[in-house]
């Protein structure tokens, strides 16, 4: 009687351990982790996938000749450099004949940026395109305007003009001399 009785409390024994330590261990602690290890494996294979999207983009890039690249940064600069802005007004004035006075650069208002729960920036409604507007004085003849609007437009800095003011001095009109009251709105990526 005693050989039965020994199995059975075992049996007893090893329904009650799993019924009270192993099924809710394993349904609560372990199923738990093993839906964050599932978690974790999706963002590893996101970070695999964008890896290899950014290796891929970054042989485009390097494919691209190094005087065309420098190009596109010229034409669509990441920052504006103002030093750099107003030396090249200065040069294009040069070679036109036309001198430049009362500069003055006006930044954009900044708007507030949507962030969303996750700390993320929301571009959603906003440009990806930042301006600058320049004001300055020109003072020349009206062809060596012409000349200077037109090195302005056919130059690598995206720009408009937004206004231009002709005013006429007296004796400087009757010798040919106009200022011009001329803004312009640069451009460049955010």
């Amino acid at each position: 009687m005693n050989s039965r009785i020994i199995p059975i409390i075992l049996v007893i024994g090893s329904i009650a351990l799993f019924a009270l330590y192993v099924h809710p261990t394993y349904t609560q602690s372990i199923a738990t982790l093993s839906g964050e290890i599932k978690g974790y494996d999706a963002v590893l294979a996101s970070a695999k996938r964008f890896k290899e999207k950014q290796s891929d983009l970054s042989a485009q890039k390097s494919a691209i000749p190094l005087d065309q690249l420098a190009r596109l940064e010229a034409f669509l600069p990441d920052t504006v450099d103002n030093v750099q802005l107003i030396l090249d007004l200065n040069a294009l004035a040069a070679r036109s004949g036309v001198s430049l006075s009362d500069l003055d650069v006006a930044l954009p208002e900044k708007k507030d940026e949507q962030i969303d729960g996750s700390g993320r920036i929301s571009l959603t409604g906003q440009n990806p395109i930042e301006t600058l507007e320049v004001s300055l004085s020109i003072t020349g003849s009206y062809g060596a305007f012409r000349t200077f609007l037109a090195a302005a437009e056919n130059s690598l800095r995206p720009l408009d003009i937004v206004e231009i003011v002709v005013t006429d001095e007296g004796a400087e009109a009757a010798a040919g001399t106009h200022n011009y009251d001329v803004t312009f709105r640069i451009y460049w990526l955010r």
